[in-house]
């Protein structure tokens, strides 16, 4: 949300995107998406927190879906860290081509947003599992101020749920005594 983000309706976030985009600073954009990267290294982290925890199942299908589940996450990481390095550039042609007569800029901003879909829609395939992700079209529906902050942040508040729900459910395991028989 360095990026884009702004308080508004679900139903508004677009057009809420695009003036926050075109009014905002030049390091706010550059700083919208270097912050990917980082956060993308930390989140696979967290994935291998999750994978420690799936690992120790004892049946072979259970080590097979951790091995799969770890590769996944690090793909859908690996490519949000890119979806935030694109953003970069989408927000400069945002700020500097929008609702330009030049025609440079009228054919750039299609070329970015269509390159920008379909890396966005590849590396999203195996985080469609995500219970937000799988619930942003009501974000639509939200009011403000909190609607524009649900649909421009469904992707991430997914994961930072994902991850809440992981430490959670494992919290106790990693300090219960063992079961003894």
């Amino acid at each position: 949300m360095l990026f884009y983000g702004h308080w508004g309706s679900g139903a508004g976030f677009h057009d809420g995107m695009l003036a926050t985009v075109r009014n905002a600073s030049l390091e706010r954009i550059f700083a919208g998406g270097l912050v990917g990267p980082f956060a993308a290294c930390l989140c696979m982290v967290g994935f291998w927190h999750v994978y420690l925890n799936v690992r120790p199942s004892p049946m072979a299908l259970g080590q097979a879906l951790g091995r799969t589940m770890l590769v996944l996450f690090a793909v859908l990481m690996v490519f949000g860290s890119a979806g935030h390095a694109l953003w970069t550039t989408r927000g400069l042609a945002l700020k500097f081509c929008y609702a330009s007569d030049d025609v440079g800029c009228r054919a750039l901003l299609p070329a970015i947003n269509s390159y920008w879909s379909v890396a966005y829609n590849l590396g999203a395939i195996p985080g469609y599992g995500a219970v937000l992700v799988l619930l942003s079209p009501l974000a639509d529906k939200v009011p403000a101020p909190l609607g524009a902050v649900l649909v421009g942040g469904v992707t991430n508040l997914s994961i930072a749920l994902f991850f809440l729900v992981s430490a959670i459910t494992t919290w106790r395991r990693a300090g219960a005594p063992e079961a003894t028989s």
